[in-house]
């Protein structure tokens, strides 16, 4: 008897509540009338909406969204998609005033039995209301401005109208906010194309859409589904063979679509910091697009030859490969490339040769970023032979970079941070700054010919000794070769990338005349007037660094780099528009000499790799101390090419590992794929102020018969061309064996 009470209690206090709500509600609702939003937005509907980033061609690149949401009108959504939603949420639609009696008496009664709230009694239009307007506390006070404002909105919009915000604003799970955007994420088409069960499935979304997902919860959202088709059989939409037969059908999803593909992802972000800047929250949500100049093609070359040459250094690092066989079980020390086959409680597990090995993942890695399947490298420093066990710790890979731009406009035409976004977002082409080494001397040559040296100046390749300023000690630089070649020309300095001959010609010439000669080539990187410059002893993005070498393959014209063409807001109107923006950097006879040159390093220096390419490439490789740092920068008439190949933690990547053998062959398949695609480039005729002369290739005279032996045509800017000839040879190379 005494149990009772309360339970009578709490139904008088739900029948005082409903009476409140009727009897004072028309009272309080006169208190909230001035409490109302802005009705007026709904007049000018604008839900937040996708931005989309496109390659040069048109095609998406990547989008960017709060919500994910394709608004559609209501004229293009078929009927069995809105018959669907009506037949679950409300019925009576097109029936009632924004406020449904009957439905609100029918959940009073459902909370009076349940003695709690269970059942909201909410019509579309409240929803509506609701989803814009109000939090989802469940008070009396919420309640009351809900019926009110769905009042409100009847009032001053159409049923239609308010149907067609209702569809364009619901959330349906899986980052989809209307019934467009579902239908693609789903299923993978238009809402327009959806069939009866795909439109039921998602029409039971709005009430819980992540408990009835057909992703995450396809037996929930199965029983959905067939609640929908009997509400829809109910109310007369469907027959019951329509009902039997939808609800007989399987739902098949499409797989989850990933906002951005692999390939894509560092340029998606390149471009959205860029823009995040400028637009800031408005990036993503006012449906902005964005025209990009992303080569598409080039662009997925360029990230699968990357990862394909950073795959190949990693194998050459000391490791073991997979599959490669060694009859010798594992020791301490032994560094090996796992495939993920487990993951758990930050430990990578996987089988390596018939051991299972174990690794820790470290703090600083994104253990969330790793997946099966993926390969990673650790080296030995515990093993069970008995228990065939062993335990591995991290090592951290080479990564790389590489960066595209048309030489003629600036254009950026693709660019790859890395090897894996999902993992590492830090983007090396554009925010690594990194030692460019040897890939620096083009510039330093360039900017001896601007004063007036020419290919042929005698530099000599001897020890140097320079006492550091304020301090006892003395620095000694030495050749990659270790050897001395004696007298050289300036070509053949540059061809075989020698250290020495570079840094007598940079002290000819003063570090602050290289330094103002880079400002010219776009490079705004901190410079210091040392003579380490000669080698490259600062940092750089290869972004900028890349594109310091267009004057190289134009002519002496240097093109702003630029990645963006256009941006439009949703009503197609123009934000911001971009157009290649050039000027001459260095006279047209500097720019062919130094290009003549650079040929010079891919018929007979340090980049002959590059040589099975058809046509005319040029470029300089680049490699800084201990192998921390590989580089080639090369050329064609209308692309410019960079790619940098290194570690993150700046250590040495391995013995031998140049800009040669490291970043080399991953340049020339990128080029490949380039040249493939047109007719090979052709030499450039050299302009009127350039003299092609013959001279002997060691002492940079004219050729005789006292010096037999090769000879090389060489470009001299009018007036400056030799008029000696030889009248001996010095033997020149390892004329001073040591180092």
């Amino acid at each position: 008897m005494e149990s009772s009470k309360p339970k009578r209690r709490k139904i008088f206090l739900i029948l005082a509540a409903f009476a409140l709500l009727t009897g004072a509600g028309a009272g309080m609702g006169f208190s909230y009338l001035y409490d109302f939003p802005e009705l007026k937005y709904l007049r000018n509907y604008r839900p937040s909406t996708i931005t989309r980033i496109h390659a040069r061609d048109g095609q998406l690149i990547s989008e960017l969204y709060q919500e994910r949401r394709v608004p559609i009108s209501l004229s293009r959504i078929p009927a069995r998609m809105r018959q669907a939603i009506l037949a679950i949420e409300d019925a009576r639609f097109y029936k009632h005033p924004g406020v449904s009696t009957r439905d609100i008496v029918r959940a009073f009664w459902r909370n009076i039995r349940a003695q709690r709230l269970v059942q909201g009694g909410s019509t579309i239009t409240q929803q509506l209301a609701k989803v814009l307007f109000l939090t989802s506390e469940r008070t009396l006070k919420r309640k009351i401005k809900e019926a009110l404002l769905a009042l409100e909105i009847e009032r001053r919009f159409t049923k239609d109208e308010i149907l067609e915000f209702y569809l364009n604003q619901i959330y349906l799970g899986s980052g989809a906010y209307g019934v467009e955007a579902a239908a693609r994420g789903y299923f993978g088409k238009a809402v327009s194309q959806l069939t009866l069960p795909e439109a039921a499935t998602i029409a039971g979304l709005p009430k819980a859409p992540s408990r009835f997902n057909p992703r995450t919860n396809p037996k929930r959202s199965l029983g959905r589904r067939r609640l929908v088709l009997q509400r829809m059989r109910e109310v007369g939409f469907i027959t019951p063979e329509q009902e039997r037969a939808a609800g007989g059908e399987p739902i098949h999803l499409v797989p989850r679509a990933t906002n951005t593909a692999p390939e894509l992802a560092y340029f998606a972000e390149h471009i959205r910091r860029q823009l995040g800047r400028r637009y800031g929250p408005a990036l993503y949500r006012s449906g902005l697009s964005i025209h990009t100049t992303l080569d598409l093609g080039l662009q997925k070359i360029v990230h699968a030859a990357l990862l394909k040459g950073i795959e190949e250094i990693n194998r050459r690092r000391g490791f073991l490969p997979a599959g490669w066989k060694r009859r010798r079980p594992p020791r301490l020390g032994d560094k090996y490339q796992l495939r993920i086959a487990e993951l758990g409680g930050g430990v990578i597990r996987a089988a390596v040769r018939g051991y299972e090995a174990a690794l820790e993942i470290p703090g600083r890695i994104d253990a969330h970023a790793l997946r099966e399947g993926d390969l990673v490298l650790g080296r030995v420093i515990r093993v069970d032979r008995d228990g065939k066990t062993m335990t591995l710790e991290w090592q951290d890979t080479v990564q790389g970079a590489a960066v595209a731009f048309d030489p003629r406009t600036g254009a950026l035409r693709a660019l790859a941070g890395g090897t894996n976004f999902r993992r590492f977002q830090f983007d090396r082409a554009t925010q690594a700054r990194r030692s460019p080494g040897s890939a620096f001397k083009p510039v330093i040559m360039a900017a001896a010919l601007f004063k007036g040296y020419t290919p042929a100046q005698i530099l000599m390749d001897s020890p140097f000794v320079r006492r550091m300023p304020g301090t006892l000690k003395e620095w000694k630089p030495r050749n990659y070769t270790n050897k001395f070649y004696g007298p050289v020309t300036m070509r053949f300095a540059l061809e075989k990338s020698i250290n020495l001959a570079t840094i007598k010609l940079l002290d000819q010439i003063k570090p602050k005349t290289a330094i103002t000669f880079a400002r010219r080539l776009g490079i705004r990187a901190p410079l210091m007037p040392y003579l380490s410059l000669a080698l490259g002893a600062f940092e750089i993005t290869p972004y900028e660094f890349t594109s310091a070498y267009i004057p190289f393959a134009t002519g002496g014209i240097h093109a702003r780099p630029y990645d963006i063409v256009k941006v439009t807001d949703a009503g197609h109107r123009i934000l911001e528009e971009n157009v290649p923006q050039t000027h001459r950097a260095i006279s047209p006879e500097v720019a062919y000499q130094i290009r003549s040159m650079l040929r010079g390093v891919v018929l007979s220096g340090t980049a002959r790799r590059a040589l099975k390419l058809p046509g005319f490439v040029a470029g300089k490789t680049g490699t800084t101390n201990e192998y921390r740092d590989a580089w080639f920068i090369g050329f064609t008439d209308d692309l410019i090419l960079g790619v940098w190949v290194g570690r993150d933690d700046n250590k040495q990547m391995g013995y031998r590992a140049s800009g040669g053998s490291a970043a080399l062959p991953i340049w020339t398949r990128i080029m490949k794929f380039w040249l493939d695609r047109r007719e090979p480039p052709l030499t450039a005729t050299p302009p009127p102020g350039v003299a092609l002369v013959r001279i002997d290739a060691r002492t940079g005279l004219l050729p005789s018969p006292a010096c037999p032996g090769k000879t090389v045509t060489e470009a001299f800017v009018q007036g400056t061309e030799p008029t000696e000839r030889c009248r001996r040879r010095e033997t020149g190379e390892g004329l001073f064996n040591g180092g």
